[in-house]
């Protein structure tokens, strides 16, 4: 073989490579942290005012994995004032298994969630309400 027939064996193969990355790159899903990106950024300071507001809080609510479930368990003075809440739970690496559930806090003021629907790896609970006209925001990662 001579020179100019392994340079252009060379520029064909190095193409082939190029070619294939980008239809390998335009099949591979890409997942956002949030569908609605840039509006949730714009209103980032209401997000640093909600978790300013629970890091002021003397007593916190609390979330823990006792076996099968988690469970989050509000103090007595916070959970009769809580106009509104739900809790996130936000898988990093496939949103489209991300669950949102409405808090319903029973007579122990606590509330427990099954961890039989998440799938096993790192999760983040996202445990946001509203007490007395005030938002709160709270984020904890466990693994399953």
């Amino acid at each position: 073989m001579n020179w100019p027939r392994s340079i252009i064996l060379a520029f064909v193969l190095f193409a082939g490579l190029v070619i294939t990355m980008v239809v390998i790159s335009m099949k591979h899903e890409v997942n956002l942290v949030a569908h609605n990106y840039y509006e949730e950024e714009l209103a980032y300071q209401d997000q640093i005012d909600r978790i300013q507001n629970f890091n002021d809080l003397a007593d916190k609510p609390t979330i823990i994995r006792r076996g099968e479930e988690i469970i989050v368990t509000f103090p007595i003075h916070l959970a009769s004032e809580i106009q509104s809440g739900e809790i996130h739970f936000f898988r990093p690496s496939d949103n489209s298994i991300d669950k949102k559930i409405e808090l319903k806090l029973d007579q122990a003021y606590s509330q427990s969630f099954p961890t039989n629907g998440l799938g096993k790896g790192l999760w983040k609970t996202k445990l946001r309400w509203k007490s007395n006209d005030k938002e709160y925001f709270s984020e904890q990662r466990f693994v399953l």
